[in-house]
């Protein structure tokens, strides 16, 4: 069993993120993810932290809605493993974003503190 103040801080990292999404913010991004952090998104894209940092702002998606219903934590060692559920409301110019995801996040502790170093996101079919 994994200490529980870690994987409340890992829950908190989780709502910090998709706040920071809803308010367009790359701030947080920018704290929390590894210099070497790489995100694949439910289209196959891969990006690095650059390229992420960038999408807060500049890339036209807008979120009004981040809802995460479940989260579950894995702690080994200096290692994480996030696995979460969620909805989001969203729009591109070009694409409604809006449905269900689930999402891998793979944390490290570095300096003392979690970073983020890989991201997997995938959307839920429609059944």
């Amino acid at each position: 069993m994994g200490d529980p103040s870690q994987e409340e801080a890992l829950k908190k990292i989780q709502q910090q993120w998709a706040d920071a999404r809803l308010k367009r913010d790359s701030s947080f991004a920018v704290q929390i993810e590894a210099d070497d952090f790489t995100v694949v998104w439910p289209d196959g894209q891969i990006i690095n932290k650059q390229d992420d940092v960038k999408s807060y702002e500049g890339d036209g998606a807008v979120f009004s809605e981040f809802k995460i219903s479940d989260l579950d934590v894995r702690i080994y060692g200096e290692t994480a493993i996030v696995v979460g559920q969620g909805s989001i409301k969203g729009y591109t110019p070009t694409k409604d974003l809006s449905g269900r995801y689930v999402w891998t996040d793979t944390f490290v502790k570095r300096s003392g503190g979690w970073k983020a170093v890989a991201s997997q996101v995938t959307s839920v079919l429609a059944k």
